[in-house]
């Protein structure tokens, strides 16, 4: 297969420079929770820091957030996972 430069409007386009690894698993991770459809990790942060991730935000039901860290810890490069998510609503 033979692909084409990307132009907009006859100009080339624009490149991004590379995510750093951390932004990179940080997408990588957002977008497990997000896929997952079990678990609702709308208000969940993702944050890397080297092969750690930490989850912070909200769920709406206690159940979620423990899937939220096997969800992470299924992803390619993440060593470890740092759970401080809370039940939204809830008195922490």
């Amino acid at each position: 297969m033979v692909l084409k430069d990307r132009r907009f409007f006859g100009a080339p386009a624009e490149h991004r420079a590379p995510r750093s690894p951390a932004a990179e698993l940080e997408a990588q991770v957002a977008c497990a929770l997000a896929d997952d459809g079990e678990v609702d990790a709308s208000d969940v942060a993702v944050t890397a820091s080297g092969d750690e991730i930490t989850l912070s935000g909200t769920v709406t039901r206690t159940e979620e957030i423990g899937r939220c860290s096997r969800i992470a810890l299924r992803v390619d490069g993440v060593g470890s996972v740092r759970n401080v998510i809370g039940v939204w609503g809830s008195k922490m």
